[in-house]
């Protein structure tokens, strides 16, 4: 009972059987999903489309392997969409490399990739009354470390990778970002980095979902 249309595409990425490999790396914006398919083989040329919800794919090979790259914008829920929708596209194993950029916590040089070991999701809380400002429910949640279920590359073994990585549910609120609205997040920061080990970066669009069918590996750039 999976929804799809009636040429039995899933919902929002408009993809079916046949127009999705099972290795797939996943961007934020169509503009890096493009810089990324220029190094697809040109032949056989490249399967493009674009949902009418604004993800875009595009299916192609490198060096003779199957792979696609897909534009899910940014934010938890397109990562549920994403990840529930081409699994109903799929048979087999299922690879996903997230690539994007993050936030910093600590002191490293920016074009640092990541390749963090664990994550933990920050979201804001909705029994807190944010009005008043007064409530014995804290403002925001952190869930517990959720490890990555893999074993790092030796090819990535240059990379930042024994740290912990926090995604958040908002750009703003839940990354302590001040804003014209009450978010009572100015303490969200330091809380974060006194109780989380290792915690190093901070973005709005990744988690860590592992189990022995599939892996999104968050891999970022500060």
């Amino acid at each position: 009972d999976f929804p799809r249309t009636l040429d039995q595409r899933v919902y929002h990425l408009g993809l079916r059987a046949g127009e999705v490999a099972n290795r797939i790396i996943t961007v934020g914006s169509p503009s890096r999903a493009g810089s990324i398919a220029s190094f697809l083989d040109a032949e056989p040329k490249p399967f493009r489309i674009t949902s009418e919800r604004g993800f875009l794919t595009i299916t192609g090979r490198y060096k003779g392997v199957p792979v696609s790259i897909c534009s899910i914008g940014m934010g938890h829920p397109n990562m549920d969409f994403f990840v529930r929708e081409v699994r109903e596209c799929l048979s087999g194993d299922m690879i996903v490399v997230r690539l994007g950029s993050c936030g910093c916590l600590l002191d490293h040089p920016v074009g640092t990739i990541v390749v963090p070991k664990a994550c933990v999701a920050v979201s804001r809380n909705y029994d807190y009354d944010f009005g008043i400002g007064n409530s014995p429910e804290p403002p925001y949640r952190i869930s517990k470390p959720i490890a990555a279920g893999f074993q790092q590359p030796d090819a990535l073994s240059r990379v930042l990778s024994d740290v912990v990585n926090a995604s958040a549910d908002s750009f703003y609120s839940s990354q302590g970002r001040q804003t014209s609205f009450p978010d009572h997040n100015q303490d969200l920061i330091p809380t974060l980095l006194s109780s989380i080990p290792g915690l190093a970066t901070l973005e709005v669009c990744r988690l860590s979902l592992p189990n022995h069918r599939l892996l999104i590996l968050p891999w970022t750039t500060i």
